[in-house]
């Protein structure tokens, strides 16, 4: 499980990492590309894995896009920020575009967007996640648009 939160030129993300219902340590959950978009993940961890292996690589080769699951959900999501206009969040069904001063997505979603609504930073919504929603946990990473 994961939670993904942005505000102001930040992207941030809990570092825990699951198998089923057992934790099994940390996982990079975040990643710049060379256009400077940030790029988050949440989902299938081998999938994550490699789309997050190709924006480190230079977006070279195909995209790893998300296979949609027998439930119709997406097999993992992206939240995609560049450094000026709208943020995207992909998934199996394709770009859905948002003009927002925050997003959050994953499993701690909700209690990050009340934080950022209070005034949080996105690494501040992350810590309330990992303290107050089940599934988000470990050291906080985040990467800047401005490093």
């Amino acid at each position: 499980m994961t939670t993904i939160a942005y505000r102001a030129g930040v992207m941030a993300s809990d570092s825990g990492s699951w198998i089923g219902d057992a934790s099994h340590g940390w996982a990079v959950k975040l990643a710049k590309g060379i256009d400077g978009a940030l790029h988050g993940v949440a989902g299938n961890a081998a999938e994550c894995c490699a789309y997050l292996g190709w924006v480190k690589g230079g977006y070279r080769g195909d995209e790893p896009r998300a296979d949609a699951e027998p439930d119709n959900r997406s097999s993992f999501i992206v939240l995609i920020v560049p450094p000026e206009g709208a943020l995207r969040l992909r998934t199996a069904k394709g770009d859905e575009v948002y003009e927002a001063p925050y997003f959050s997505i994953g499993a701690g979603s909700a209690t990050a967007y009340g934080a950022m609504f209070a005034g949080a930073t996105a690494e501040q919504a992350i810590e309330a996640a990992k303290e107050h929603a089940s599934g988000a946990f470990g050291p906080v990473q985040s990467i800047r648009h401005k490093d």
